[in-house]
């Protein structure tokens, strides 16, 4: 049959992407090159339309499909999820086989030089998007889907499944903010044939210990096994949160902690979740599965509008351990929409999220330590802001909690601490009773300290943007003054002696200078990308701060030289590698010659 599944999903997708592709490459193509690349790129385009789930015209636009694509045959950069996809598509007409393990390997060797900010090596439909790109790789909350798309039915070989995994090794080896999703024709077909394209989705929910609500709406509420919502998730994804204000926006400090929950106390997570609520336009109760504490219930046009952190980080779990998901239950309640008004469900979908969720920072406010860090500020004339609010703005005389954490992370010099901070910063703050936070803030750690830290952090970090925009830099090097500000500046903080900060009889005036601080930024850029040169040339630069092992290496590898025989030395190496390509080049040129003589010799001297 697959050749006719090949079929229905050619028509399907040639007339959705009809007339918006754009094919002005194709001018002189032969016809039946010019319908290959139209039904590679609309297929490239579907893969968007189904996952992202925007409009056609999004989709048609976020092809980069032609000469130079670096193996990537779409890129959407979704702002509002904060998630970057990236597409391969390969149409088999017969349906049968799998991609070429050469052209995954290409894949993904695009994959990372997109990361790397190697623009250069893209087409101009890639350049095109580049400050798109660009800004949601800066995101520490965003996150990437990696997609294969082909009209095959056989699986990925063991070499394209090893090329993936290796990727995901790599980019996931700080956290989950890489994922891949693998659609053949059985998955693309299904997804035309349940109507997930743009049908409403109709789900049996079964609840556990379930009650009712009958005025002034109809609503059911009870608890829903996590492997109905691991279900949920598998079949729909982003089309369940087309109602929501926002679906899974990453490895925040709540989505680990609910992971943590599922994988060591399963039975404690209803207590812990503030649960799913789902509104439906229709609910039909089917069937108590013999006992009153069960009901089954079939829901039309169903849409999450609350708990989408929730229903994807359990989908998250359920793709990798579906067997941890067994114990685990969640409040849900269902909400009927069929003897409402209109707006009911936009209401409802407006209120359940306009609750301010409690984050690890706002429990900073409850340590006295900040208290007493406050009130030597104010005598000072120095604003501290703790609590969290969007009012608050910094400036020559205030700063708040992320500045004096940022600052303090880096000035203590500690790798394991200031890889935390580029991780995740809320997981500083997620004990204040015990270490890393207790490191940070104690009693020994007074305002002026902080302050002090504070002012040299804002200096780091403004030679640090300089850099970054400095256009005779590579993206790949602009990278690392982007991505690795927080190593840099540990180590400006640990030449400047930031440890004496505290000592008012340090002369921190004298030593903390712009031209001090900007000349300390500058080497330490230089040295770590030097030693990125030497020791991690093929590392993915957003991820490779993030990993502890590697940035303690470099730390040390930096802060154990002198800038001044360092250059030198660099200059001997540069020196040494140019000859031996020289020299290479030489003996290339030089087997070639001889290759050339021995062909013009007569056949009879053989």
């Amino acid at each position: 049959m697959s050749i006719i599944h090949v079929n229905q999903i050619r028509t399907h997708i040639l007339k959705k992407f009809d007339g918006l592709l754009d094919l002005s490459d194709l001018v002189a193509a032969p016809i039946q090159q010019k319908e290959n690349f139209q039904l590679s790129r609309s297929l490239a385009a579907y893969a968007v339309q189904y996952l992202a789930q925007t409009d056609f015209q999004s989709a048609a636009e976020s092809v980069t499909d032609g000469a130079d694509d670096n193996g990537i045959d779409a890129i959407f950069v979704d702002e509002r999820e904060k998630t970057l996809y990236l597409v391969q598509s390969k149409w088999i007409h017969n349906g049968q086989g799998e991609p070429d393990s050469g052209e995954i390997k290409k894949f993904i060797a695009g994959i990372k030089d997109l990361f790397n900010n190697r623009f250069e090596r893209f087409n101009s439909k890639i350049d095109r998007k580049k400050d798109q790109i660009r800004k949601i790789l800066l995101d520490p909350y965003s996150k990437y889907i990696v997609v294969l798309i082909y009209t095959g039915v056989n699986p990925l070989s063991s070499h394209s499944k090893r090329d993936f995994d290796d990727l995901l090794d790599e980019i996931n080896d700080a956290g989950e903010i890489l994922s891949v999703k693998i659609m053949t024709q059985s998955q693309i077909h299904s997804s035309l044939t349940a109507g997930i394209a743009g049908e409403p989705i109709v789900a049996d929910i079964g609840i556990k210990s379930w009650g009712r609500i009958e005025n002034p709406y109809t609503a059911y509420y009870g608890q829903f096994n996590a492997m109905q919502v691991f279900e949920l998730w598998k079949n729909h994804q982003n089309k369940l949160f087309t109602r929501n204000l926002r679906s899974f926006i990453g490895d925040t400090d709540v989505n680990n902690e609910m992971r943590e929950t599922i994988e060591k106390n399963p039975d404690h997570f209803w207590y812990y979740n503030n649960g799913i609520t789902i509104i439906s336009k229709r609910i039909k109760k089917s069937v108590s599965g013999g006992s009153e504490d069960f009901g089954l219930f079939r829901c039309e046009d169903l849409h999450v509008v609350n708990g989408a952190q929730t229903v994807s980080t359990i989908g998250r779990v359920g793709e990798k351990s579906p067997e941890k998901l067994r114990e685990v239950y969640v409040p849900l309640r269902i909400i009927s929409l069929e003897h409402s008004d209109e707006p009911f469900g936009d209401i409802i979908t407006k209120t359940n999220n306009r609750q301010n969720r409690i984050e690890n920072r706002d429990f900073v406010n409850l340590d006295p330590e900040q208290t007493r860090i406050c009130d030597e500020l104010k005598l000072d004339g120095i604003e501290y802001n703790v609590m969290r609010t969007e009012s608050f703005v910094p400036s020559t005389t205030s700063f708040d909690v992320v500045e004096s954490t940022t600052a303090l992370a880096c000035a203590y010099t500690k790798v394991s601490i200031v890889v935390q901070l580029k991780r995740e910063i809320g997981r500083l703050w997620e004990d204040i009773n015990k270490p890393p936070y207790k490191e940070l803030f104690n009693p020994s750690v007074s305002g002026m300290y902080i302050w002090r830290c504070v002012r040299v952090q804002r200096k780091i970090d403004k030679e640090l943007e300089k850099i970054s925009k400095d256009s005779s830099l590579s993206g790949r090097d602009a990278g690392i003054a982007i991505h690795g500000n927080r190593l840099i500046a540990a180590m400006v903080f640990l030449k400047m002696e930031s440890k004496k900060f505290s000592d008012f009889s340090f002369d921190y005036d004298a030593i903390t200078t712009d031209v001090n601080v900007s000349n300390f930024t500058i080497q330490y850029f230089t040295i770590l990308k030097d030693f990125i040169e030497l020791k991690y040339e093929n590392a993915i630069i957003p991820t490779l701060f993030k990993n502890l092992s590697k940035c303690k290496n470099l730390f040390q590898l930096c802060t154990d030289v002198n800038y001044d025989e360092h250059q030198k030395m660099m200059s001997e190496y540069r020196q040494k590698e140019q000859e031996k390509l020289r020299q290479m080049y030489d003996l290339i040129e030089h087997q070639k010659e001889s290759s050339d003589q021995i062909l013009k010799k007569p056949f009879e001297e053989f």
